[in-house]
């Protein structure tokens, strides 16, 4: 008798562990209940908790049909639910796989991917998300999926810029690094904002309205403490580094990623300038003639420093901010030294992207000869072993003064006219 309660008894416990295990990581939890009238989001960064935030989700054909989420999570985060919203009424909650960005520098927040497998038989416009699996969805937020189906592409060439903060007031070359956008071949250029002047603002509406510019709403230091360090160190009390800049950068890449044959990240003071073309069209041709299973081209950044006034041209001395066009001497590259590199890449080749690099992709990741192409990088930088001698002149960019300098000019005068 004994003998056959204990046979029962351990019979009762495996059944159980393995109902438990399946309950845990089974695909999917399919459960029947209406999701009536729950608040669609509309904001950029959405907090589900203190340590989850949902900021955008994407349809993921390259990957057996999943959906990709772009998120910001803190390290601790180890369970999350996808809860597919069917058309039949039907819920399906599916686990995610947590894909944590390597570059998050050492801050206890950082950027990361979910992949939510999609559920066969179920056809959603919506999802939502729960840390566990629960027959209450009455305090889920409805999440819209983008990308469903892909639409086809529409512009050759778009620019990621992440992030605007500070109150950021270059104003004058805000507007000569777009019009620069426009002349080598950009239709597109996307902005995560967090904040800025009046003045920057009055110009972001200019693109806007022209239908140039896209600028996205980044409120993250509502819901984090950023930092503009991109590395932690002991002592920060900053959640995130560089005002979560990584998570904008793979946002705007699958924004865009079915709309431009190509995308650049680089910051608002960069621009990738080829050497012997002159546009982007005909460097793309030659690199990809050149390197034709390269999916990721990276550009060597050279310092143009504002300290050094090499020019006398001062047509918009009223607009605040660096006019890049007086700036001609560039720092030495150090060979010693790692050299950044800002991109251009094929959004449909690449995973997932970090400032300099490609971690995951698809092809192959090109280091762009300098006698090619080269990242144009003026801003406010000093260096105690170059003298101004080691410096030499490079007129690269004035060579697109003829066009540059009226469509700059036209701007300011629309927004900025003498008084």
């Amino acid at each position: 008798m004994w003998t056959f309660l204990r046979y029962m008894f351990c019979t009762l416990s495996i059944f159980v562990c393995v109902a438990v295990i399946f309950y845990s990581y089974h695909v999917e939890i399919r459960q029947k209940m209406r999701s009536q009238e729950l608040p669609i989001v509309t904001d950029t960064i959405t907090s589900l908790d203190n340590r989850t935030f949902i900021i955008s989700l994407y349809y993921e054909p390259r990957l057996s049909q999943s959906v990709r989420v772009i998120a910001i999570l803190h390290v601790s985060v180890k369970e999350l639910y996808c809860i597919f919203h069917c058309s039949t009424n039907q819920n399906v909650f599916v686990r995610a796989e947590i894909d944590f960005h390597r570059d998050s520098f050492g801050f206890p927040y950082g950027m990361a991917s979910l992949l939510c497998a999609e559920p066969s038989g179920c056809d959603y416009t919506y999802m939502s998300f729960s840390s566990i699996i629960s027959t209450n969805t009455s305090q889920n937020l409805l999440f819209e999926v983008r990308n469903r189906p892909p639409p086809p592409i529409s512009s050759n060439f778009t620019i990621c810029i992440s992030t605007l903060y500070g109150n950021y007031n270059n104003v004058l070359q805000m507007i000569q690094s777009i019009e620069m956008y426009k002349i080598l071949g950009a239709s597109r250029v996307t902005i995560y904002n967090t904040n800025c002047s009046q003045d920057v603002d009055k110009v972001l509406r200019h693109y806007i309205d022209e239908g140039t510019l896209e600028v996205v709403p980044w409120p993250i230091d509502r819901h984090l403490q950023t930092s503009k360090m991109w590395k932690y160190t002991p002592g920060l009390t900053a959640e995130i580094g560089y005002f979560g800049q990584v998570t904008t950068l793979n946002d705007c890449l699958y924004r865009n990623m079915y709309k431009s044959k190509f995308v650049l990240l680089n910051d608002y003071d960069e621009i990738i300038l080829p050497i012997i073309d002159q546009d982007w069209s005909s460097l793309m041709e030659s690199l990809q003639k050149q390197f034709p299973d390269t999916s990721v081209f990276r550009f060597e950044a050279h310092v143009f420093p504002t300290s050094d006034n090499s020019s006398k041209f001062d047509l918009w001395s009223h607009v605040p901010g660096v006019n890049i066009l007086r700036h001609g001497f560039p720092y030495p590259l150090n060979r010693k030294m790692h050299n950044p590199r800002k991109m251009i890449v094929n959004p449909r080749k690449v995973f997932q992207t970090s400032v300099h690099y490609v971690p995951k992709y698809v092809g192959k990741s090109t280091n762009v000869p300098n006698n090619m192409a080269m990242t144009f990088h003026c801003k406010g930088s000093r260096r105690k072993d170059v003298t101004r001698e080691d410096q030499i002149w490079d007129d690269i960019l004035r060579k697109y003064n003829m066009s540059l300098v009226p469509k700059v000019d036209a701007v300011i005068q629309k927004l900025f006219p003498l008084q």
